[in-house]
């Protein structure tokens, strides 16, 4: 992913390791799961980009072709969201690379909890790693267009 991205910072989570690119002014952020992923895993991750990230926009890719297990209840959406949202974050573009088919189910809460708040969210899932990064750069591309 290092074409026409400048990586600024790589650390490693539990079950999880984050390498952060510019793009432009832009973060870019690949996830890659080494164990499941669920809200306990995710929280550090985001309030390690909220600490580095001024734009108000988040954009990043999931890469679970591992397979590891992936939980994610109501109340941890919510808790996620809350911590994005007041963190300043109101726009997310991601894309999660997974085989579970069942994914697509929170993808569908994920955009179901943002119309019920002011965060402006668009996911996908889907097997294909080319597929997830022509997905989120055209969207970080879109908001950097004149």
């Amino acid at each position: 992913m290092d074409r026409e991205y400048q990586t600024t910072s790589e650390k490693k989570f539990k079950n999880c390791f984050l390498t952060s690119y510019d793009y432009g002014g832009e973060q870019l952020h690949l996830i890659r799961s080494t164990g499941p992923v669920g809200r306990r895993e995710r929280a550090p991750v985001f309030e390690h980009i909220l600490k580095t990230n001024t734009s108000g926009r988040m954009f990043y890719i999931l890469d679970n072709r591992g397979g590891h297990e992936i939980e994610l209840t109501s109340a941890d959406m919510n808790f996620l969201n809350d911590m994005l949202i007041n963190g300043g974050i109101t726009y997310v573009r991601g894309a999660v690379i997974t085989n579970d088919e069942a994914y697509s189910i929170l993808v569908s809460m994920a955009h179901a909890k943002a119309k019920a708040s002011d965060f402006e969210i668009e996911l996908i899932s889907t097997t294909n790693h080319d597929e997830a990064e022509t997905f989120v750069v055209s969207k970080l591309r879109d908001c950097l267009a004149p």
